[in-house]
């Protein structure tokens, strides 16, 4: 009988040996422990699937082929060094270990490095930069910069030890003799070259008589050339204020630097001859704008030679004293017209000045007191008659009512007439009183309000009245008076005795 079978009775050796049991921490740490024993690295071949990039940078994917699929992760790190990016469906060869993910218990591949299957990574690569940068318009037209017609400095950027410099400076010489080449010697492959060639193109932008850069090198494989398609390279030419020339490898060889640069040449050499005219093109257009210069300036010359022989026949260069006599003529018109202007305005001024005058004296203070206390005299002499022309009529009203009550009864009504004559005189005193309050109140009305019309008070306010004492007058304009002129200055409360320093114009226009 078999351990398994229902009716297998154990001996007692057997029952005295425990079985091992496992947590499941436990079994997923020894099968981790062999697996990572087992498949210390691996290379798998596969499709990638589910490619998903957390927050983090870490990618996670499916790795499969027809008939299974394992789960793959690649951290941050590792992916920073990936010359391409991976999508789903690619076919690739990755590099990397196997292990356990505890949290699930499901095995895995850390992946170390991917490379495309078919294509290469450099070529794909190169594919998803360009599309990136086409995308941003880094190749764009409107980005590019035309050369100038005659430079003077070239600066080159490339290898100092290659035939690439040697071609230049020959080409350049051959061409033409003004013109001087800056060498920034870069590496142009391997590790850091991208960074120099970047940075030599910031360094040749700091100068200011640079006018065409040549960034290039030789022939070569892709990976020679790759330092042409890395990305800071692409994006320091399209910051270069110089126009780049982009001279790399042979006429069959395209990297983005081609595509940034303002100008692509299909060899360094063609780069030179592209950059510097012919030196006898130059000197041929030179000595024709001479030329043309020389014409044109014969021809102006003539002109003005003709204009002025056509101006010399003219009177006013023969009788030169006929040319003042239009603008005497004009002038003395002018004269004429401004003296009568300051005469209507001396006499509308004048005429402003003695209404301000007129209204003064009206306001004086002197006529307005004379005038109340005219009118108050009036008043109280109206006011006296009228108490008298009252008085009377009461006192004749009394009178008769009282003849009236002793015509009736002597003895009886005397008592009750003499309450009457009392109320009456009292009644009368009262309406006096009241008619001598009324018109109290109304003069004091008629008072504040000719203290409010009194220039006096005007002075309390902190106004003044200044008056010349040679005529008397008070002053209204800064033109009435001259330095050293004695002057009186009116205050609310006594006056000064001044004299005129300095007269200013006054700011404000009528």
């Amino acid at each position: 009988m078999y351990p398994s079978s229902p009716d297998y009775i154990p001996s007692e050796s057997e029952e005295s040996v425990q079985p091992r049991i496992y947590t499941v921490s436990e079994i997923t740490q020894d099968i981790q422990t062999i697996l990572e024993a087992a498949f210390d690295t691996v290379w798998l071949e596969g499709e990638i699937s589910n490619l998903r990039v957390a927050a983090s940078k870490h990618a996670y994917f499916v790795l499969k082929d027809e008939k299974t699929q394992i789960r793959c992760v690649q951290f941050r790190g590792s992916r920073a060094g990936m010359k391409f990016q991976p999508e789903d469906g690619d076919q690739v060869l990755l590099f990397g270990r196997v292990t356990v993910y505890g949290a699930r218990g499901e095995y895995q591949i850390i992946v170390e490095t991917m490379e495309p299957r078919g294509l290469g990574a450099l070529q794909k690569a190169f594919e998803q930069l360009k599309e990136k940068l086409d995308k941003e318009g880094l190749f764009h037209e409107r980005h590019k910069k035309e050369l100038p017609p005659v430079p003077w400095k070239i600066g080159v950027i490339t290898s100092p030890t290659g035939a690439v410099v040697r071609d230049i400076i020959h080409v350049s010489r051959r061409r033409s003799r003004y013109v001087s080449i800056l060498l920034n010697p870069v590496k142009v492959q391997g590790e850091g070259a991208a960074e120099e060639i970047a940075q030599a193109i910031v360094d040749m932008n700091r100068l200011d008589d640079i006018d065409i850069l040549i960034v290039g090198r030789g022939g070569g494989s892709i990976e020679d050339l790759w330092a042409f398609n890395e990305e800071i390279v692409a994006r320091a030419i399209h910051a270069s204020r110089i126009p780049v020339i982009s001279a790399v490898g042979h006429e069959v060889d395209f990297t983005i630097a081609d595509f940034v640069a303002d100008v692509r040449a299909p060899t360094p050499s063609a780069a030179a001859e592209i950059a510097v005219p012919l030196g006898s093109d130059l000197e041929q257009r030179v000595s024709d704008a001479t030329r043309q210069m020389i014409d044109g300036m014969n021809e102006v010359v003539q002109d003005h030679r003709q204009t002025l022989k056509h101006f010399m026949d003219r009177r006013f260069f023969r009788e030169p004293h006929r040319i003042l006599e239009a603008p005497a003529q004009r002038l003395d018109e002018m004269g004429q017209r401004l003296m009568r202007g300051l005469a209507s305005w001396r006499q509308v001024q004048t005429e402003r000045l003695r209404n301000k005058i007129a209204q003064l004296i009206q306001a004086s203070p002197t006529r307005l007191l004379q005038r109340n206390r005219d009118k108050l005299e009036s008043f109280y002499g109206r006011l006296g008659q009228s108490l008298k022309s009252k008085a009377a009529m009461d006192r004749q009203r009394l009178t008769g009512k009282t003849t009236q009550l002793f015509q009736l009864s002597p003895g009886k009504q005397l008592p009750h007439l003499e309450e009457r004559r009392a109320n009456l005189n009292q009644k009368l005193v009262n309406e006096i009183q009241q008619t001598i309050r009324f018109r109290k109140e109304s003069f004091v009305g008629n008072l504040k309000n000719l203290n409010a019309l009194n220039p006096l008070a005007i002075l309390e306010r902190g106004y003044s009245i200044c008056k010349s004492q040679k005529t008397g007058k008070a002053l209204t304009q800064s033109k009435d008076a001259q330095s050293g002129d004695s002057v009186e200055i009116r205050l609310a409360k006594g006056s000064l005795e001044c004299e005129v320093k300095k007269v200013k114009a006054s700011q404000n226009k009528t």
